[in-house]
């Protein structure tokens, strides 16, 4: 009687499991897998390009105070050489130019590393907008797993593309892919934020 009731327990259990998983699936709200080329979204995203401009154009200019306060040290240094090796003047005047490059070093390389923390900080804000429209679309559309995949067309040609090519994750997907959807609602609310905004 007991083995007659289990039987019948598990029957019924398997079924209800059955029934369930074949509704959910008629709604489509499991077992669905898309994918999203992440690098396009970036890159079609006119907030997150105007934003690596400003931070570009900050890099430029950075450069181009340093190489101009090279060039003046540099400068410098030759306009020493005709004083007398050893004296004190010479001596004052080379000390002076050592620590000029050394601060110029240390600000160079302070600098620099400002911009690719700001630089890191846009990766991220963007990378979490992105994250908080494709959760919008998965939960709106039944959709279970979001795989990142790369949609450029590998070059035959180009050894290094070739050999990252074939390291793609995402093989082959069936009409699945979000890019243009999340692209889309994603350049919709970033529209209006400004190119500075932290």
């Amino acid at each position: 009687m007991i083995s007659q009731i289990a039987k019948f327990s598990v029957v019924m259990a398997t079924a209800i499991l059955m029934t369930t998983q074949s509704a959910a699936q008629e709604k489509g709200t499991t077992g669905l897998v898309t994918v999203l080329d992440v690098a396009k979204v970036f890159d079609q995203n006119p907030w997150f390009k105007n934003r690596m401009d400003s931070i570009k154009g900050e890099a430029d200019a950075l450069k181009a105070e340093i190489t101009q306060k090279q060039d003046q040290i540099r400068q410098d240094a030759l306009a020493i050489q005709g004083l007398e090796v050893g004296s004190p003047d010479r001596n004052a005047k080379e000390r002076e130019i050592e620590q000029r490059q050394a601060e110029l070093r240390t600000n160079a390389r302070q600098s620099e590393q400002k911009l690719l923390n700001r630089e890191a900080e846009i990766y991220y804000e963007t990378y979490t907008k992105m994250r908080e429209v494709v959760t919008s679309i998965a939960n709106e559309n039944g959709i279970s797993l979001v795989l990142r995949y790369d949609s450029t067309e590998i070059n035959p040609s180009n050894r290094p593309e070739v050999i990252k090519g074939v390291n793609r994750t995402v093989v082959y997907h069936r009409q699945l892919d979000l890019t243009k959807m999340v692209s889309q609602q994603m350049n919709a609310q970033t529209a209006s934020l400004g190119v500075n905004r932290k």
